[in-house]
């Protein structure tokens, strides 16, 4: 009992000793910084949320845009070859 040289610190007192050496200033600063950011990016989030989710749609309905080009494109073409082959009758060609 006697034999121990120094009182044994309790854990009390290694708790606040702990606290005392945390510097609350930076820890404080960098919360609030922290927090900045997050709050000037969760409305970013909430405007390209639907872009995001509706890009596969938006995909398909520019595929379908350039699939139904390319067969007016070769419709016309054809169109115009029958319109432009010169006739007998004197007629003007219309190139289109």
């Amino acid at each position: 009992m006697y034999g121990y040289p120094y009182i044994r610190p309790s854990i009390f007192s290694r708790g606040l000793n702990l606290a005392k050496s945390i510097n609350w200033t930076n820890l404080l600063d960098g919360t609030q910084k922290t927090l900045g950011v997050i709050n000037q990016a969760i409305p970013i989030v909430y405007q390209v949320k639907p872009v995001i989710s509706n890009a596969k749609t938006i995909f398909k309905i520019a595929d379908t845009l350039r699939n139904t080009n390319t067969n007016n494109n070769n419709s016309t073409n054809k169109e115009t070859q029958k319109t432009t082959t010169p006739s007998n009758e004197n007629k003007p060609i219309f190139y289109i």
